[in-house]
């Protein structure tokens, strides 16, 4: 199931994407302590600027998407998937329902920026057809599916 995401949330959001983190091969590492990462994102859920949706079971959260501003601009911010529960299908619900989203803003598209050693990513998206438009700051790729 998905829904939006709460301040509540903010604890668990970031300590999935701390556990998530080694496998993007970042061109440079998080260094932030999980306590200042969980301010981060109790700051982000409480700002206009971002809008998270998780996915979530009976005990726990598999992953989250977070919208960059208006989701009608489709820009992804963030897509983390719990490492239990990678390639089981949490990320392409998330993104199915972030599509459904975009478009009923009247959206076009959505852009995500990838690590560019992160080839379990790249590979994800491309599954998805999301295609690589640009790169950014050296070290990432933009991917873009039309809607």
């Amino acid at each position: 199931m998905v829904r939006w995401a709460e301040l509540k949330d903010a604890h668990l959001i970031a300590s999935l994407e701390l556990r998530s983190a080694e496998y993007e091969n970042r061109a440079q590492p998080f260094t932030l302590t999980e306590s200042q990462f969980t301010s981060l994102w109790m700051d982000r859920l409480k700002s206009d600027e971002f809008k998270t949706m998780i996915a979530y079971g009976a005990k726990c959260v598999y992953g989250f998407l977070t919208f960059k501003k208006d989701i009608r601009l489709g820009k992804v911010l963030a897509l983390y998937v719990d490492p239990p529960f990678m390639r089981l299908g949490v990320g392409k619900v998330l993104l199915e329902t972030a599509f459904e989203m975009v478009k009923l803003k009247g959206g076009r598209f959505i852009e995500v920026d990838v690590e560019r050693l992160n080839n379990g990513a790249i590979t994800f998206y491309e599954s998805l057809l999301f295609k690589k438009v640009s790169v950014k700051l050296d070290h990432l790729i933009v991917m873009r599916k039309e809607i």
